[in-house]
């Protein structure tokens, strides 16, 4: 690879050896500092002279060099000890530079692991690797002293031949056609151990987009080519739980070649005994280790964490404010952060303090939406690795169309865990039981009700906000018997009005109003924990009610507050005034979504027949129904009505 530098740069040799002369050279991992300085002291000195190791001369950076000592410096820095950063050495530079002697710096990272005033001096900058093809066969040739016939390694797996590689591949009597086919079955072995990178996600095209716009930055701010001015300085990905988020931060720094920090005000709370000084050193701590690693990226989940400012209304609101006050002080202080990257993980937006998303702290808030049917196949395949090979996902992927990657990632695993258990190989049948969460498939009437259930949501939900729509399923999911999925409005992008609220509780009634207008009777599933329909309408209310000026009886404009999730039954028990106004809304909203119910029976039993034999429906079709059903719809009881089956819970 030298000699191929040498060759293309003529000048190079003669400028490399000038007196004073400063040359940094690149190299593409930790393991080729030591070959690569080795075979630059033979190629440019000519030489087996041990050349001045510049950081042994630390202790006294600024001595007089004696002429008899060796001719050229140099620094060999791989980042694997202590004093490999910026700050280490520079007075070792200036001696030798004023002596007139050359200097070299060999490193993977030299802006990260050389002498800072190295590369201020540095008189040219050499990038060695990574290896190709007609690298590898000429190094066969030198090894076995023939060239090679038929064998070569492909550009794919050459990038990923190692020092170790180049040792390990070469047996006695061997020819170059075995040499690089073997060094090709050892670098190949690489390939299915390869880290993730932005490339490996699915389902994430704008975080993905940003993430490489980052990486290309970062590396040209490592090389000195751009300005900490100009790169960006971090963002918020928002987006619902398991939907690879603190994946993205795993492949975001193996694509940008840099270390990946961690943190969360959990985990600083919990470093010892949770207190305001405590909790602070511990944030410090890990933003210090961040500027010692950088260029890296900081990871700071649940970001949310945090809170708003404004919004801190409980006891301990001194403590939380300080605690975002220091937050923001380590973002942008006096302290500073060049070459830390850092990127925030939530599930709720609304819930950042906006100071933390202000242009030069988080400046960008990237959604990263649930997988489509096309990503959540390609997730499967990627955790399938080589485990049922040519299987076509896409039925799969539609069943389980609304899922999360880590969901992906769960089934596949109880795929291996089923084969395993039987001692046998793993099958497409054991990927879809474990999607199917294991139980049996439920008795008609059953299904036909969840079906019922989850159809009145999906169509409320399509008449009320177009395009939002993901998927409706009957096919069980832990405790629930189905789902309707839907993008949540961006933030800024819509306005709670009577109207919107009214939709809201129309899509939480729906399937409740379903079951009791097209099948008879409701059954229990609409109830049950925090996370029902019941829970959720009764949330909505509540906050139309006390905090957001939606009621309409009187003393709708005053104030008491907006209740946390948890406090909402306690609240109502509290304050009957309150109770009785939810219940008035919700009765309202009730008869409201019953009428609609009604009115659009047709579209609803359709998609029941759709659930019942396809078990999940994409959004698309979904509202393609409800358009075709809509010149038909009239106020009557579809044939889908009949008689009672027992309760389920959907």
């Amino acid at each position: 690879m030298l000699r191929r530098l040498l060759e293309a740069d003529p000048t190079l040799h003669g400028r490399a050896r000038e007196p004073g002369a400063v040359l940094v050279v690149e190299v593409p991992d930790a393991e080729w500092v030591v070959p690569v300085a080795e075979t630059w002291r033979m190629l440019i000195q000519g030489t087996d002279e041990v050349p001045f190791d510049g950081d042994d001369a630390q202790d006294r950076p600024y001595r007089r060099i004696s002429k008899i000592e060796p001719s050229w410096a140099e620094f060999r820095r791989d980042g694997s000890d202590r004093w490999h950063r910026p700050e280490d050495g520079n007075g070792a530079v200036r001696t030798m530079v004023a002596s007139g002697r050359p200097v070299y710096g060999f490193s993977p990272a030299p802006a990260r692991c050389l002498p800072s005033d190295l590369l201020r001096a540095a008189t040219a900058t050499v990038t060695v690797g990574p290896l190709d093809p007609a690298a590898l066969a000429e190094a066969a040739t030198m090894l076995t002293g023939a060239a090679p016939v038929t064998a070569s390694v492909p550009p794919e797996v050459a990038r990923l031949v190692t020092v170790g590689d180049l040792w390990l591949a070469r047996l006695p009597h061997q020819d170059a056609d075995d040499y690089l086919r073997r060094l090709a079955e050892l670098a190949s072995q690489r390939l299915s151990v390869r880290p993730l990178t932005l490339d490996g996600l699915h389902g994430m095209d704008e975080a993905a987009r940003w993430g490489k716009d980052v990486a290309r930055d970062l590396t040209d701010y490592a090389r000195g080519a751009l300005p900490w001015r100009d790169v960006d300085r971090g963002a918020v990905l928002v987006g619902p739980t398991g939907t690879g988020k603190t994946t993205f931060a795993r492949a975001l720094a193996a694509q940008c070649g840099v270390p990946l920090v961690t943190g969360s005000l959990g985990q600083w709370q919990g470093a010892k005994d949770g207190h305001l000084g405590t909790t602070l050193g511990a944030m410090r701590g890990t933003f210090e280790a961040a500027r010692k690693a950088a260029p890296c990226i900081l990871l700071v989940d649940e970001i949310d964490s945090f809170g708003n400012r404004t919004t801190f209304r409980h006891h301990d609101r001194d403590y939380s404010v300080q605690v975002v006050n220091a937050f923001l002080e380590e973002l942008d202080g006096a302290a500073g952060r060049e070459g830390v990257v850092v990127l925030g993980c939530c599930n709720d937006a609304s819930r950042i303090d906006p100071a933390i998303l202000r242009p030069g702290r988080l400046e960008r808030l990237i959604r990263v939406p649930l997988p489509d049917q096309a990503a959540l196949a390609a997730i499967l395949r990627h955790h399938l690795g080589t485990d049922l090979p040519g299987a076509d996902l896409s039925r799969l992927a539609l069943l389980g169309f609304g899922s999360t990657g880590a969901e992906a990632e769960r089934w596949v695993r109880g795929m291996r865990r089923r084969a395993r258990h039987d001692r046998r190989e793993a099958t497409l049948a054991d990927l879809e039981a474990e999607l199917r969460g294991g139980g049996p498939r439920p008795a008609p009437e059953v299904l036909r009700r969840v079906a019922i259930h989850e159809a009145g949501h999906a169509v409320v939900a399509a008449l009320g906000r177009p395009g939002a729509l993901i998927s409706a399923t009957v096919v069980a999911q832990g405790d629930r018997a189905g789902r309707v999925l839907w993008t949540e409005p961006a933030d800024g992008q819509t306005t709670v009005t009577r109207a919107a609220l009214s939709t809201l509780l129309r899509e939480a009634l729906a399937g409740r109003a379903a079951e009791e207008e097209l099948l008879g009777e409701a059954s229990a599933g609409s109830g049950g924990g925090a996370e029902s329909d019941l829970a959720t309408a009764t949330r909505l209310a509540t906050a139309a009610v006390t905090a957001l000026g939606l009621d309409k009886g009187g003393g709708a404009l005053v104030w008491r507050g907006l209740p946390e999730a948890a406090g909402v039954p306690a609240l109502l028990a509290a304050r009957p005034d309150v109770a009785r106004r939810v219940g008035e809304m919700l009765d309202a909203a009730y008869a409201e979504t019953r009428s609609v119910v009604r009115h659009h029976g047709l579209a609803i039993c359709r998609l029941a027949d759709m659930l019942v034999a396809k078990e999940t429906v994409p959004g698309a079709e979904i509202e393609a129904l409800v358009a075709a059903s809509g010149a038909a719809a009239k106020d009557c009881r579809p044939p889908c009505a009949g008689r009672r089956p027992r309760r389920v819970r959907p």
